[in-house]
């Protein structure tokens, strides 16, 4: 075996591992279990079948602005998890970008990983929702817009 035939023979070897060292994407049936990240001041959280029942993901500076709620459990109440990828962002934005977090009265997670990040189906301009079941399991994907169109979803979400 000569030399070009051995790193092609690498090169296909990495090709077939690379793809398959990433996890996929998130789709309906996957279970949401035991993910974790930490909130804006920095404590553990791991998400628990059951705690909530959407699943809110933004990718930082991707949406525009968006006004946030007057009620600060206003997320809470909605058994809503907000989670903002930061993942991205030059670290000098990352700062930036967790310091305006810190500021919020109501929790956000911050994805900070890559992989993680790319777990979340995305759309541009829109917030990928989970939807949740009781069990933890994603039994919906949505693209929504911030402001109106993300509170009617979570409004009819939480319909019986």
């Amino acid at each position: 075996m000569n030399g070009a035939q051995f790193l092609g023979i690498v090169g296909l070897c990495l090709s077939l591992i690379g793809p398959t060292a990433m996890a996929d994407p998130y789709k309906v049936g996957d279970s949401f279990n035991g993910f974790t990240a930490s909130d804006q001041r920095g404590a553990a959280f791991t998400f628990k079948a059951g705690a909530y029942r959407f699943v809110i993901f933004e990718v930082a500076g991707e949406t525009g602005s968006s006004t946030q709620p007057k009620d600060p459990n206003w997320f809470e109440n909605q058994r809503a998890m907000l989670l903002v990828d930061v993942s991205d962002l030059s670290s000098f934005k990352k700062r930036i970008a967790k310091s305006r977090m810190e500021s919020k009265p109501f929790k956000i997670l911050v994805v900070d990983d890559k992989d993680a990040a790319a777990r979340f189906p995305k759309q541009k301009e829109k917030f990928t929702v989970l939807l949740l079941d009781d069990a933890g399991k994603i039994a919906n994907i949505r693209f929504v817009a911030p402001g109106k169109e993300l509170q009617d979803l979570l409004a009819e979400g939480r319909k019986p």
